[in-house]
């Protein structure tokens, strides 16, 4: 993009010289504004993201967000594409691929390809205008779910072709020719010269003295004699390096044709040459690591989800495709140094199925902004119980004074909302004055199988609503308008509405697979089994029957997110990278 091109903020954002992170969520509708309820595969971890950058500013630093883009959004079918400002030192880009139609997160690989070449000539246009290599325009990369670390590692995989070319041409220039040069960079990212700089050495040389016809050890001894001619060594020095190749291919079990026996002696070739040039090699190796700052957030794991749906059907087992995710997986966990986990669950996952060593795992769970997901004031809440009056039709009188049940996530059949107008009706018939209130959209099928229920069960008709989509100003004080918080859901990955609810002081009633309430709050939350209608009727009637463990339950969930705090996470998420090696440069603030 030429100077002309920016735009003020564009300008504003390169111009106050703060290092630069990027994050990466790449399916669902990441945005700027988040679409909470209303759009598929959006949600919980697109506010973990925007969250992060907003905090990550604070802290002096840019933040680039990458999110899949090229087809429009679902409700005013803008097209996604360009760059949108969060703020001035936040931006979120949009990365094309796979066509202009949305992409479900389970069949998102088919557009990953497109997005890795659109990425990586974006990065490159980056860094031609900064005056950097494309991998020094970012302290690290931060990635949400698989689909979005595929993408990190394709990148920097694509980064240290660049840089294991660049050292060779450097390091073998006037020893072969321009035309070995040009068949090396001839598809050179398929070739993975970043994985094994040294087979791509040796094999340069031997391919140029062209003495296919001779056996390995003359074939190895010309291409020494070239290197050690034009490094003006002596013959010493050249015989230990054919020495030592002519030894590493006796200790191999290589009992193959002669093609494979030179690929094992190229390696061997190229690992004495690097020998030889300590400083060459000392500087490779640290701008490979340099480039390598990929830290992986998986959210999900499809080892986790498929346990968890191991009794559905086989159709429906089929369709979430856990078989190939779990490649994406693993060969992102090879290829990986550094992993945020945002529950135990996944942590102990990765450990255990993953092959994760331990020490390259911080906990990050989602935290809480605690000026939104608060206690609000009696005047506060004013604006709030206006907006549900209009939403339900009663008065706010009522609304203010009676309990409110409360739940928000998106309409997902795992959330089980079903489940808890089931149970309401149970607690209606014997407590005449609360009410139940479900919020989240889109209005699907799911949607549209609880209104069915709401319209066919008598006990829930007045007493139960559903609010669809809340707007954002009302969300924060929704938790605290809430005399209980209730999830009924079968699997989250954290379950951040649960938190959202502890953060206002409120109590919560949830399934005992929901992580932030087994691992935070296991003693204060009341929990019951996935699907147990009656575990919920009884822990919701031991509530509205208590007004007294109401309050107890709430000051003492409240008190569970003091480690939970975004700032005070940020800031440890930074000291744990830099003791992974990162050398993440501080951030500027004013």
């Amino acid at each position: 993009m030429s100077d002309s091109e920016l735009s003020s903020a564009d300008i504003l954002f390169r111009s106050n010289d703060c290092p630069e992170i990027a994050l990466v969520t790449n399916h669902g509708y990441g945005g700027c504004e988040i679409p909470f309820g209303g759009a598929p595969d959006t949600g919980g971890q697109n506010l973990y993201v925007n969250t992060l950058a907003g905090k990550f500013e604070k802290l002096g630093y840019n933040v680039t967000i990458f999110a899949r883009g090229g087809f429009p959004h679902f409700e005013s079918d803008e097209m996604r594409h360009g760059v949108d400002y969060m703020s001035p030192q936040v931006r979120y880009v949009y990365v094309p691929g796979g066509g202009e139609i949305f992409i479900a997160k389970e069949n998102i690989s088919v557009a990953l390809d497109d997005q890795l070449n659109w990425l990586f000539k974006f990065c490159q246009s980056e860094a031609e205008t900064r005056g950097c290599q494309p991998w020094e325009l970012y302290e690290f990369i931060n990635t949400h779910y698989w689909d979005a670390a595929v993408l990190a590692v394709g990148l920097i995989e694509r980064w240290r072709n660049l840089i294991v070319e660049r050292s060779l041409t450097r390091l073998l220039s006037g020893v072969v020719t321009e035309t070995t040069f040009e068949a090396l960079r001839d598809g050179i990212h398929w070739r993975a010269l970043g994985e094994s700089p040294d087979f791509y050495l040796g094999r340069m040389l031997i391919y140029h003295v062209r003495l296919a016809e001779r056996s390995i050890e003359q074939q190895v001894r010309a291409a020494a004699s070239l290197w050690s001619s034009a490094r003006s060594l002596d013959a010493t020095v050249e015989n230990r390096v054919v020495d030592h190749v002519m030894e590493n291919l006796q200790r191999s079990d290589v009992h193959l044709d002669p093609r494979y026996r030179q690929l094992v002696a190229a390696a061997a070739l190229g690992r004495e040459i690097l020998s030889q040039e300590p400083e060459v090699d000392a500087n490779l190796k640290h701008e490979l690591a340099r480039s390598d700052r990929h830290v992986w957030t998986p959210h999900s794991l499809g080892d986790l989800k498929d346990f968890n749906y191991r009794h559905r059907s086989t159709a429906e087992r089929r369709g979430l495709r856990f078989c190939e995710r779990r490649n994406h997986e693993r060969m992102i966990c090879q290829r990986t140094h550094a992993f945020a986990a945002t529950s135990a669950k996944i942590a102990e996952r990765l450990w255990t199925h993953y092959h994760v060593p331990v020490e390259q795992t911080y906990y990050f769970p989602p935290c809480v902004d605690r000026d939104v997901f608060r206690a609000y004031t009696d005047e506060e809440k004013q604006e709030t119980f206006r907006w549900l009056s209009e939403k339900t039709g009663l008065s706010e009188d009522e609304l203010a004074t009676k309990p409110l049940i409360f739940e928000t996530s998106r309409m997902d059949r795992t959330k089980r909302k079903d489940l808890l107008l089931a149970a309401f009706a149970e607690i209606a018939a014997t407590h005449p004055n609360c009410y139940l209130l479900i919020g989240g959209g889109p209005e699907n099928d799911v949607f549209e199988s609880l209104q069915k229920q709401l319209e066919i069960t008598p006990l829930l008709k007045g007493r139960a609503f559903l609010l669809t989509a809340i707007p954002d100003e009302f969300i924060g004080p929704m938790f605290s308008v809430a005399d209980i918080y209730a999830s009924a859901s079968e699997m989250e990955g954290f379950g951040m509405s649960v938190s959202q609810a502890a953060s206002a002081g409120t109590p919560v009633v949830s399934t005992n697979t929901i992580p932030f309430s087994i691992h935070h709050a296991a003693n204060e939350a009341l929990l019951f089994d996935p699907g147990d209608m009656s575990g919920l009727v009884d822990a919701l009637n031991r509530l509205l029957s208590d007004p007294a463990e109401r309050a107890r339950r709430g000051q003492e969930i409240e008190k569970t997110l003091e480690e939970l705090d975004w700032t005070t996470r940020v800031r440890d998420f930074l000291a744990y990278l830099n003791r992974r090696g990162f050398e993440i440069s501080p951030g500027r603030t004013a």
